[in-house]
C-alpha cells in the first residue's frame, strides 16, 4: 500500500478546504491519500450542519479580521492557529472491514497516537458519548468525540468525517499553542470550559522538536501504522479551481442547515 502525501504551506481557508475535499475523489484511485498543512492567518472553519448566526460570533470575527469557511464534514466550530492541520482519504478496504462507522477514525487515530506517543505522551481514544455537548453549539475543543485523542484527561486532538459510498474524508487539527480567549469569543463558548477541556501540544511536552520535524514524525508514524511506503504527490490546478469557487462563496458558507 501507498501513502500519497501532500506537502501544503499557509494557505487560505477556501483553498484549504478545497484541496481536502479533492483528497476524497484522489483517493478513488487506492491507497491512503494524507496532508498535512497550515493556514495564512487565524481561520475559522464550521461543520456542515452548523448555523453561522448560532455557532460564531461575526461582530468579533469582523473586528479581528478572522475569516470563516463552511467544511464538507461535520462537527463543531474550529478557529486554525498555531497548529498542524491533517487530512486523510482513502477506500481502501481496511478502513471498511468493521460496521462501525466510526472505524475510519478508530485507524486515523491510531496513526496519530504513534506520532503522539513518540514524544513521550501516553494518550488514550475517547469511547464515551457526549450528548449533552453535541447539541450545543459549542467550540470543537469544548469535549472530545468518539475516538478523539485525549491526554492527561484533556482532548489534544480535533478531527471530522465525512463519507461517500465507499470513500472517506477525515480532517483535524493538533494544536500547538492555542489562545482560549480567541477561540472562546469566535465561537460564543464559555472560556471556562475551554480552560478544562484541552490541551496544546505545547501544554503537555517540555521539549517540543520544531514543526518540520513534527511533520516528519506524523508521516513515519501514518507509514508504520498501516505498513505503507510514502509517495509525495502535488494537487492539479484545474480540479480545483470549481472547489475554490463553492469555498470562496457566500452561498456555500452562509447555506441554511
Amino acid at each position: 500500500m501507498k501513502i500519497h502525501f501532500y506537502g501544503g504551506g499557509r494557505e487560505p481557508g477556501p483553498l484549504n478546504m478545497a484541496k481536502d475535499e479533492y483528497l476524497m475523489e484522489a483517493s478513488k484511485a487506492g491507497g491512503i491519500h494524507l496532508r498535512l498543512y497550515d493556514w495564512c492567518c487565524p481561520t475559522v472553519t464550521i461543520g456542515f450542519s452548523q448555523s453561522v448566526s448560532k455557532a460564531l460570533d461575526l461582530e468579533y470575527l469582523g473586528k479581528e479580521k478572522i475569516p470563516f469557511v463552511r467544511r464538507i464534514t461535520g462537527g463543531k466550530a474550529v478557529l486554525h492557529h498555531n497548529e498542524i492541520t491533517y487530512a486523510v482519504a482513502s477506500r481502501e478496504p481496511l478502513f471498511f472491514s468493521n460496521p462501525s462507522p466510526y472505524y475510519p477514525y478508530l485507524l486515523v487515530s491510531e496513526a496519530l497516537s504513534l506520532f503522539l506517543e513518540g514524544l513521550g505522551l501516553e494518550v488514550k481514544l475517547a469511547n464515551n458519548r457526549y450528548g449533552e455537548f453535541s447539541r450545543q453549539e459549542i467550540a470543537c475543543f469544548s469535549f472530545p468525540g468518539r475516538w478523539e485523542i485525549k491526554v492527561r484527561g484533556r482532548k489534544l486532538v480535533s478531527g471530522a468525517m465525512k463519507k461517500k459510498r465507499d470513500v472517506f474524508l477525515i480532517h483535524g487539527t493538533i494544536p500547538i499553542n492555542y489562545i482560549r480567549e480567541k477561540i472562546a469569543r469566535a465561537t460564543r463558548t464559555p472560556i471556562s470550559l475551554l480552560r478544562e477541556s484541552f490541551y496544546s501540544l505545547s501544554e503537555v511536552v517540555e521539549d517540543l522538536p520544531p514543526r518540520e520535524k513534527l511533520l516528519e514524525m506524523i508521516l513515519e508514524a501514518f507509514s508504520r501504522k498501516f505498513k505503507a511506503r510514502v509517495q509525495e504527490e502535488n494537487f492539479p490546478s484545474k480540479p480545483l479551481r470549481p472547489l475554490i469557487e463553492k469555498y470562496s462563496s457566500r452561498e456555500w458558507n452562509h447555506r441554511r442547515p
